[in-house]
């Protein structure tokens, strides 16, 4: 069988490429033969490098007007002929033209967050998005849901559209294991650097709504009996001047750092060196569709997570996680004292469950249960 993953944009932007170049190392070895169609650009082409094996087939498109993707998409899909086609997010511009086909491909669509739940999409862009969830419903012969709350949110739109029989596969995020085994290229520069501190991570976008100045709140509290306490904030965000200010006039400068976007290639040094990651939630519709793709990341280093008691985080963690209200910064700051006095240890989970090769082996299964004529028959699953 041959599956290819359709996706959108710049990864350091947009991040709908994670699923294909998570899963398309573990497909290739069950057998399956794998090709990617990405936006050519120097961080994807960097990443898939990075991640994918050369058995990998990829076709790269410029970038375009949305009506020159979608063209350029599905001439793509004609010269590939893959019996799957997995659209890693499906919007006006990432789609193809079915009725331009020549053969006939299963359509699956990953839904990794829901549009019409974020707070930012407002007005006509509202009903923008959930006109394109339905159509998702429409368009599709099966859906992959990220996360427990878009599974049953879809599970809810395809009965409401009379498809109740619409195959739904709940398959989140995941860890890459090439990505946790790379050299650590900085770790010892890292472990001098920050010697004697109690070093916490963020990596993600640096906007409120993702909790940033929670961080910051809880650092201004923490700091005041542990100055020996450093946050790491990696990546970037439209707030990011604005909590450079904050952190300025509240004298913490010397105790968190923004530094910007980080390669791939650097992440397991910056890991492996910190004592525990910060992942924010709100009590949210936003925050309970999407799925957070760095705590999967966090899992395989063996740390703390502070992260909210919702969604995916308590799916994996369950009683034993370390939540914060992220409208209470003294929660977090609570948490960091609690670290920093040596008394917190990472909650017990299952890495193997949380591996990209077993996403792969459970995306197996389910298509031969649903597209019996075209299944994959593979001994080892």
């Amino acid at each position: 069988m041959k599956i290819c993953f359709i996706t959108l944009g710049d990864i350091k932007s947009i991040a709908t490429m994670k699923r294909a170049i998570g899963m398309a190392n573990p497909l290739l070895s069950i057998g399956w033969e794998v090709a990617i169609i990405a936006q050519d650009s120097d961080e994807n082409r960097k990443r898939i490098a990075m991640e994918c094996s050369d058995a990998v087939q990829v076709h790269y498109y410029p970038e375009g007007t949305a009506t020159a993707e979608v063209r350029i998409k599905t001439a793509l899909v004609n010269e590939i002929g893959p019996d799957y086609i997995v659209f890693c997010s499906f919007s006006f511009r990432n789609r193809i033209l079915k009725n331009k086909l020549k053969h006939k491909p299963v359509i699956l669509i990953e839904h990794s967050e829901l549009p019409s739940g974020i707070p930012d999409n407002k007005g006509l862009r509202k009903y923008a998005m959930l006109a394109l969830e339905q159509w998702s419903v429409l368009y599709a012969d099966g859906l992959l849901c990220a996360s427990q709350y878009l599974c049953k949110t879809y599970t809810k739109k395809a009965a409401q559209l009379f498809r109740k029989q619409l195959p739904i596969l709940y398959s989140p995020y995941a860890f890459n294991n090439d990505v946790v085994e790379s050299p650590r290229v900085r770790y010892q520069e890292l472990k001098e650097m920050y010697a004697g501190k109690t070093l916490l991570l963020y990596m993600g976008t640096l906007t409120r709504n993702y909790g940033l100045f929670s961080m910051l709140q809880a650092m201004e509290i923490i700091c005041r009996e542990r100055p020996d306490t450093t946050l790491l904030l990696l990546g970037r965000g439209r707030h990011q001047e604005e909590a450079s200010a904050f952190v300025k006039e509240k004298g913490l400068s010397s105790q968190v750092q923004f530094l910007g976007y980080t390669p791939e290639e650097e992440l397991s040094s910056y890991f492996a060196a910190a004592d525990a990651f910060i992942s924010p939630l709100n009590d949210t519709v936003q925050d309970w569709a999407r799925c957070p793709s760095k705590i999967y990341m966090y899992i395989p280093f063996n740390k703390p997570v502070f992260t909210g008691n919702i969604g995916e985080p308590a799916e994996i963690f369950g009683r034993d996680g370390h939540y914060f209200d992220n409208q209470a910064p003294a929660s977090l700051a609570a948490l960091i004292s609690r670290l920093a006095s040596g008394e917190l240890k990472p909650a017990p989970v299952d890495k193997a469950a949380h591996s990209w090769e077993k996403r792969a082996i459970d995306f197996t299964a389910w298509t031969n249960t649903h597209y019996a004529s075209k299944a994959l028959p593979i001994a080892n699953l």
